[in-house]
């Protein structure tokens, strides 16, 4: 995998390992987009466990960037971006948004960030190719 792409995964670990942290130590400020009334322990509780799907996320990318064919890791990465995609920015957007009574703003800027992160992951999933070898030259006559 190339550096420049490699960055872009590091810079993407480190996103996800600040949400981890955030929403491990301070959910309440991200919970306030969602309108869900008091921070419970319940509430805490649930923040904590998406806290532990960003470690989740964590570890696989790193394990991915170990991968020695870029056909292996472009699955991980594209499987990653199409959660971001389909699972957490649509149905904010189709769903949850709407039904929670979230403020059109934070449900842009939650689903943006996501739509974005998609994206980014998508780009490095093309842009990841194995060098193109040259066969061998034949010895002899």
């Amino acid at each position: 995998m190339r550096l420049p792409l490699r960055v872009v995964l590091w810079l993407y670990i480190a996103f996800n390992l600040l949400q981890a942290v955030v929403l491990t130590f301070d959910p309440a400020l991200t919970d306030r987009a969602y309108r869900g009334g008091e921070m419970t322990p319940t509430r805490h509780f649930q923040w904590y466990a998406v806290a532990g799907y960003h470690v989740l996320i964590i570890a696989v990318t790193i394990i991915t960037m170990t991968l020695q064919r870029a056909t292996d890791r472009r699955k991980f990465i594209i499987v990653n971006a199409l959660m971001y995609l389909l699972w957490d920015a649509t149905s904010q957007l189709v769903y949850w948004g709407p039904e929670i009574g979230m403020a059109t703003t934070d449900l842009i800027t939650n689903a943006g960030v996501s739509i974005v992160t998609a994206a980014v992951l998508f780009a490095v999933a093309y842009f990841d190719r194995d060098p193109v070898s040259t066969p061998a030259t034949p010895v002899g006559p």
